[in-house]
């Protein structure tokens, strides 16, 4: 992603995305152009399906991010449109949004990729282990255990970041000597291999989505010390484990 931003001095306007070389595609096979919000003639993910046009604001964070995540992961910003269009097509939606759409953008707008190598982990995770994770196993994040942002919407607050802020994780197995890829070649894996996964309908229910507060893990925040780890507010733990 640091590559696109240092090619951009300021706020890019929708000439300066259209200069961009090697633009994602659509399942459709359009070439996916940023254009402006009141140019669009259909609704927002049709609109992108079928013509490529996917609506940003210009002097704007959230819709930045945007792009720049399709300019990062294109293959799972494509394939969760698809989704999308897929089940907005079903005879029994009836104009309603139901479990798999709201999955949809919810890790869109809050996700977070973890690939892990030591299911132990990932267990803590769910648990809501957060000490144990964070604090104990501190030193296999990098090594077992990665928090790569997708959701556009993480991004934007981290401008801002404060206690509390929360993020919906997807787990994903890797292999031990997946972390000693260079960082490329770890999210372009990631990129095709969750694609893969949307598009075999895996993605259902928010409920598979399990929260992580992100600011924990190790070097996120700046004061990661005992009372910040022991701020049950922000480190909730799962309902049977509180008294």
């Amino acid at each position: 992603m640091q590559r696109w931003l240092t090619a951009f001095t300021a706020f890019p306007d929708h000439a300066a995305w259209d200069a961009l070389p090697d633009r994602p595609a659509t399942r459709s096979g359009q070439p996916v152009r940023f254009v402006p919000s009141d140019s669009l003639t259909d609704y927002y993910e049709t609109e992108i399906h079928l013509r490529g046009r996917v609506a940003t604001r210009t002097e704007n964070w959230h819709d930045l991010f945007n792009a720049l995540i399709w300019l990062r992961f294109p293959l799972i910003k494509a394939a969760l449109n698809a989704l999308h269009c897929r089940q907005m097509g079903q005879p029994s939606a009836q104009g309603q949004r139901g479990p798999v759409r709201d999955a949809a953008t919810l890790f869109d707008e809050c996700g977070l990729i973890v690939p892990y190598s030591d299911p132990a982990l990932i267990d803590m995770l769910r648990q809501h282990a957060w000490r144990d994770l964070f604090v104990t196993h501190k030193e296999q994040w990098g090594n077992r255990i990665e928090a790569v942002c997708f959701g556009h919407a993480n991004l934007e607050a981290l401008l801002d970041p404060f206690p509390g802020l929360t993020g919906k994780c997807w787990p994903v197995e890797v292999t031990p000597d997946w972390f000693n890829l260079p960082a490329e070649a770890r999210w372009a894996w990631l990129d095709a291999h969750l694609a893969q996964r949307i598009d075999a309908d895996e993605l259902q229910t928010p409920r598979q989505l399990p929260p992580l507060p992100y600011l924990g893990v190790p070097g996120w925040w700046p004061q990661q010390d005992d009372a910040f780890y022991a701020d049950t507010g922000y480190f909730r733990p799962t309902r049977h484990r509180q008294v």
